[in-house]
């Protein structure tokens, strides 16, 4: 039935990309001309004159310090999704090395190509900077997409083709993309110190923000939900720390080693940032987030699947009231003081109601991290949309419905002002996590039910044989003080 693995590979329709990548141009130009400090600020150029003011900018190199490094990286980092998409859209079906090599280099010269039209565009549109630092930078950020596309295209269409067949090892794929993602995002916006004097820099710094309490300054809600977020965002790292290759789970003691060690990294990296703030708490939130990652890990693989989703189905009910109230609370909209309509439409601020402006006048950084809360906020929705068996297109309603109301509370909350670009966010995110959610529990099942039958052809144990062996090894470790474990 499978046949040649290969062929399929190659089959994987790539024309589903070519929706996305315009998409993302379209964003990437409308983010890189319409918004500005001002607004829609459009200057008619004679084209002679801007194709001059053009080749003077666009080809000079400024030397900047050390703190335009994080604006350079973030300009770096928004072309590599545009890269993976537009590698995707051209990839062969069929083909040798060659045929994709060709498509690698078809997808970075077109990716320079509007890049370049962008910034020319930019030229009609002060005070947009144009300069070869930034050609540069998403020219990089181009080519760095294309290579991690040919890079993991085979293992994503493995994991599109084998399906629940392969959901343990589609996890331990899964599992090591959200690390590097968790791990990049922790990073930002990788203004590494370069020099002695950013070292310098960084260590002057470094002791008034290693005690620091993170979000010190905001609503004690604030601070708490956001700990207990980086608790949770590190568990998904412990899981992966479990999952060992070749269907083997690692020791628990090996597994908790391995996550601190990581962890430790990632401080330790925070740490040469020139705008990072390593903090102690952080850290060892993270590890508590590692640890109960292990230690979930190791009782999922003891559930029946069926009946973890049936309770999982029940408690997301109960646990509704108390997620909405969290969320009310985190957006400071928990509040008997309120603006009447009149002062609200005086006092707004008539460019933040401009479509990601808000991201616009903020670091890249911040404005990715700002696009991670919102994602992280209303997610759960898609997913309890899924538990009970409604369609995805509910969960974006739901969210959107919701994120709307939200935000227009905080406009009317004084000292507050809403965000226009959540609502969006917030639909998407509850729309995608309950499409995905279906393809994430068959790789969850995967872990937790054995393969159908062991190499030799021998029936391989259910979950409840596995179990059950599971409780007399336990019972052995606690008769011989010894641990040694392969579930």
């Amino acid at each position: 039935m499978v046949g040649n693995p290969g062929a399929l590979i190659q089959a994987v329709p790539n024309y589903r990309f070519s929706p996305w990548v315009l998409l993302y141009a379209l964003l990437i130009a409308y983010s890189s001309t319409v918004i500005g400090p001002m607004g829609l600020h459009y200057v008619p150029i004679d084209p002679t004159e801007a194709w001059s003011q053009f080749i003077g900018r666009a080809f000079t190199w400024v030397d900047n310090g050390s703190d335009q490094r994080a604006d350079w990286m973030g300009n770096l980092s928004m072309y590599i999704p545009f890269g993976f998409l537009l590698t995707g859209t051209l990839w062969p079906r069929r083909g040798g090395a060659g045929g994709r090599g060709l498509a690698m280099l078809a997808a970075f010269a077109v990716g320079v190509g509007f890049l370049l039209a962008v910034k020319y565009a930019q030229i009609f549109f002060p005070p947009r900077t144009v300069t070869l630092n930034y050609v540069v930078a998403q020219s990089v950020g181009t080519a760095v997409g294309a290579m991690v596309f040919a890079l993991t295209h085979g293992r994503m269409s493995r994991m599109v083709w084998h399906g629940a067949s392969g959901g343990r090892d589609n996890l331990r794929t899964l599992l090591r993309v959200y690390a590097a993602a968790l791990s990049i995002f922790l990073l930002m916006p990788l203004d590494f110190a370069l020099s002695v004097g950013d070292l310098m820099a960084v260590a002057q710094r470094l002791p008034s923000v290693l005690f620091a309490m993170p979000g010190a300054g905001r609503p004690a809600v604030v601070q708490a939900t956001a700990l207990v977020a980086s608790t949770v965002a590190a568990a998904p790292f412990g899981l992966l720390m479990v999952v060992g290759p070749n269907g083997r789970n690692r020791l628990f003691g090996v597994a908790i080693l391995r996550g601190i060690v990581w962890m430790l990294v990632l401080f330790a990296l925070t740490a040469m940032l020139l705008s990072g703030a390593p903090t102690f708490v952080s850290v060892f939130c993270r590890m508590i987030g590692v640890g109960a990652g292990v230690c979930g890990m190791r009782w999922l693989v003891r559930q029946d699947p069926r009946r973890l989703r049936q309770r999982l189905r029940t408690w997301s009910l109960l646990l509704l009231p108390l997620y909405l109230l969290v969320l009310l609370a985190v957006n400071g909209v928990l509040s008997t003081h309120w603006r009447n309509p009149a002062e609200t439409l005086r006092d707004v601020y008539v460019l933040g109601l401009i479509p990601l402006f808000d991201y616009y006048i903020v670091t890249k950084a911040a404005a990715a991290k700002n696009i991670v809360g919102h994602l992280a906020m209303y997610a759960p929705l898609g997913v309890f949309a899924w538990l009970r068996g409604y369609r995805p297109r509910a969960g974006f309603v739901w969210a959107f419905v919701l994120a709307l109301g939200i935000e227009t509370a905080r406009y009317l909350r004084p000292g507050l002002e809403g965000d226009v670009n959540a609502v969006a966010v917030a639909g998407l995110a509850a729309l995608f996590a309950a499409r995905l959610m279906p393809g994430l529990w068959r790789m969850l099942e995967g872990a937790m039910l054995p393969a159908l039958a062991t190499p030799n052809g021998d029936q391989a144990p259910g979950w409840r044989e596995r179990a059950a062996a599971g409780q007399v090894r336990a019972m052995a470790r606690a008769a011989t003080d010894e641990e040694t474990e392969h579930f």
